[in-house]
């Protein structure tokens, strides 16, 4: 007899991402907060991976390819927006800045993170 389940299934989590957060922080010399190092928060985990849109922006007088991805994580109360996503793979490592937390309520069981690549984080406005 199958069981129905809620939430997502183990199948659909087959990425591997570490998930980290700023750990120090300076005041630049107009006062904003820079980053300068990140800490792991725990083991990586299973997440699945899903661009959503590209676009490009103008930064620094040149064209920077940007990428909104959504990636599913199963349900933590911990993770922030300050946080940023790390994505091994053989042909490279992507690190996603971490737009949005959105929660999935019905039966807390995923988040979304809605996330950035390939832009400037640091340093000026995008």
């Amino acid at each position: 007899m199958a069981t129905k389940t809620t939430g997502m299934g183990g199948g659909a989590l087959r990425h591997r991402v570490q998930l980290q957060a700023p750990v120090v922080q300076i005041d630049d010399e107009t006062g904003e907060p820079v980053i300068t190092d990140w800490i792991d928060k725990g083991t990586p985990v299973w997440a699945a991976v899903e661009p959503v849109s590209g676009r490009e922006w103008l930064l620094s007088a040149e064209f920077r390819e940007g990428v909104t991805t959504r990636i599913r994580v199963r349900w933590r109360d911990d993770i922030d927006s300050t946080w940023r996503v790390i994505h091994a793979r053989k042909s490279g490592e992507t690190i996603y800045n971490i737009d949005a937390v959105l929660p999935r309520y019905e039966g807390m069981s995923e988040l979304h993170l809605m996330c950035s690549s390939g832009v400037a984080t640091q340093g000026g406005q995008p």
